[in-house]
């Protein structure tokens, strides 16, 4: 029987045909206490995955620790964050642009310096508080509306400011503290694949590297004010760079619009969108409380869409695929060119359904964190 572990974020993968080219980014790995030897060798690897996909010219300060965690999980991030406005978030994406999908995505971004979003569970919820029933926050006012401060901040990790150029590519302070558990049993070599009744260790650390980059929901907090008095909508200022991508269906329809994201905690499908939501691409996660009891930081589980799937199985070896990197060089980062011809930003995730049955498996989820 495969085991599935989940992936915590207290709050990685090998890319199909990766490119040779020389990536810039790269990692100042620190062994903070209790990591293995196994585990620091296994850790770099990891990051020469995303460095070997990446193309920033900036430096990434890690901590490494392993400590007892709680049943089920096998590691987790803390990622060092700074607040920056709508309106610099937006321009250094604009000036960020080298690809398809950076222009695509950058230009489908909100105009003004504030965005609109659907929301819910706040306390002040025109509809009751911390109820679950979504309404608009356009940050203009109006019922529900205490203030413009979440429609105008933009919570990013340091790692992904310094992509954006917000912050020195140099900045020598720490860019956050990666935990794994003492108490799992890991695989630390890939190159005969992984043990029937292991986890691949190199690949649960590129995806929590993932994560500590900026591959992160603000909708995880929003999911954890459900319980009354809970807050405000201008107290949530938890939107990051990926959520500027994040939309349904009803986010851009009636009431909303193209660019306007899905900011709720519920079980109503998200998804990735590089055009302002007219064209869904992967699935995400809804919330690990109120939605299908993942974190929001992650794509849908068990779909084959990439290393940021929240769980994974013994026995399987985990991989970055090209749907990962299109999401981490639409928040800021730059791909390592590829020898192939260019081609159309849609055909990135043509194969998708190819790569959930190259890479499918049987889980069976373990309790949650």
């Amino acid at each position: 029987m495969l085991i599935a572990v989940r992936l915590g974020l207290v709050f990685g993968m090998l890319i199909l045909s990766a490119p040779r080219a020389t990536a810039q980014l790269t990692f100042n790995i620190t062994n903070q206490g209790g990591a293995s030897a196994q585990m620091v060798t296994g850790f770099t690897q990891a990051a020469a995955l995303w460095s070997a996909v990446l193309n920033d010219p900036i430096t990434i300060n890690i901590k490494i620790h392993a400590a007892a965690l709680p049943a089920g999980q096998i590691a987790g991030t803390n990622p060092f964050f700074d607040p920056y406005s709508y309106t610099a978030t937006r321009n250094a994406l604009l000036n960020d642009r080298t690809s398809a999908g950076d222009f695509s995505s950058a230009n489908a971004l909100q105009a003004g310096s504030s965005i609109s979003m659907l929301i819910n569970r706040t306390a002040n919820n025109p509809n009751g508080i911390v109820s679950a029933t979504p309404y608009f926050d356009t940050g203009l006012g109006g019922a529900g509306q205490a203030g413009i401060e979440n429609n105008n901040t933009i919570r990013m990790t340091t790692a992904n400011s310094k992509a954006l150029g917000l912050l020195p590519g140099n900045f020598s302070g720490s860019d956050g503290t990666i935990t794994f558990t003492t108490v799992q049993s890991y695989d630390y070599d890939r190159s005969n694949g992984i043990n029937a009744s292991q986890i691949d260790f190199v690949g649960v650390a590129a995806h929590e590297i993932g994560h500590l980059l900026g591959f992160l929901s603000g909708v995880e907090v929003l999911d954890g004010n459900g319980a009354s008095p809970g807050l405000n909508d201008n107290q949530l200022k938890f939107v990051t760079p990926l959520d500027l991508f994040r939309f349904s269906t009803r986010s851009i329809g009636t009431g909303g619009g193209v660019g306007v994201i899905d900011f709720t905690a519920d079980n109503t499908t998200k998804y990735f969108s590089v055009d302002g939501g007219v064209t869904p691409y992967i699935t995400l996660s809804n919330g690990s409380d109120f939605g299908d009891g993942f974190e929001a930081h992650h794509w849908k589980n068990n779909q084959g869409n990439g290393i940021m799937d929240p769980t994974a199985a013994s026995g399987e070896l985990l991989a970055i695929l090209a749907t990962d990197v299109a999401a981490f060089d639409v928040i800021g980062y730059n791909m390592v060119p590829t020898p192939e011809p260019p081609c159309c930003l849609a055909l990135a995730f043509a194969g998708l359904a190819a790569a959930a049955l190259w890479r499918g498996r049987a889980r069976l989820l373990s309790a949650a964190n």
